[in-house]
């Protein structure tokens, strides 16, 4: 432990991957005395409920969060979202390194969740529901031509302009995919704008299928992730949502940390 430690808060939750409990107990061995770390347990929750809403009235809890750096927990979804919310909420935070047992604060800001909303007007209700559940609980910044598009606008121009500022601010497009999406103009010109390298923004898109549909052949070749979005036999509508809310968590904080640690 570093000089960091002495500033713990007396509750902590610990924020990890399963996968990276060895460095786990040993961040809890080393912590100071008077500091009592919080592990959240692994929950089932009813179809209808979210998974996220108990992490986080969890981390909200505690006086401050302390996240391990390295290993599975820098890929975990869930840590990227642990992190935002409890510096969101003005909690002190901290990374731990395992390897070399630093604990340093972190004195970064909550992520810019710019988002831009792609979709066929079929799909509207479905995309408004999601994109007010991202933008009213979730604090994402989700462009959405239906609430967002200024009476009188160009709307081709105006969508376009929108992409760009989003994507340029470090956010994501989404493509509401499905079979009615997959014919639109309007939609394939949005994935053909980023796959065209529109500033190399291919990395900058994320399918969200709202049914079973195909995705374009074209786009395979970027290997780039989709998200489920409507319900199965194995999780309802409601659980895929966190879904798509956790992978844009950690898209976006991926891209916006490799981005500080290449600097200008």
């Amino acid at each position: 432990m570093d000089e960091g430690a002495d500033t713990l808060p007396a509750t902590c939750f610990i924020s990890h991957a399963y996968a990276d409990a060895v460095a786990r107990d040993t961040l809890i061995e080393h912590l100071p005395t008077g500091v009592t770390p919080f592990l959240f347990p692994p929950i089932t929750v009813k179809p209808e409920e979210f998974v996220s809403d108990p992490l986080i009235n969890a981390v909200l809890a505690n006086d401050g969060l302390i996240y391990l750096r390295g290993g599975a927990s820098d890929r975990s979804f869930w840590v990227a979202l642990e992190r935002d919310y409890a510096l969101r909420a003005g909690k002190k935070v901290f990374a731990f390194d395992a390897a070399t047992g630093e604990l340093t604060r972190d004195m970064g800001g909550p992520l810019d969740l710019a988002a831009f909303a792609s979709y066929h007007r079929e799909d509207a209700a479905e995309v408004r529901r999601i994109a007010d559940f991202l933008n009213q609980k979730r604090h994402f910044d989700m462009w959405l031509d239906v609430a967002d598009l200024a009476l009188g606008s160009n709307i081709q121009q105006a969508m376009s302009t929108s992409l760009s500022e989003r994507l340029a601010r470090g956010g994501y497009a989404v493509i509401f995919w499905s079979h009615a999406a997959s014919r639109s103009k309007w939609v394939n010109d949005d994935i053909e704008r980023a796959a065209n390298g529109m500033a190399s923004f291919n990395d900058r898109v994320l399918f969200g299928l709202l049914e079973p549909c195909p995705l374009p052949e074209f786009w395979l070749q970027f290997h780039e992730p989709s998200v489920q979005l409507y319900g199965d036999a194995d999780r309802s509508t409601t659980q895929r949502l966190d879904d798509l809310v956790v992978r844009l968590y950690w898209m976006i904080y991926r891209k916006t940390k490799l981005a500080s640690s290449e600097g200008p």
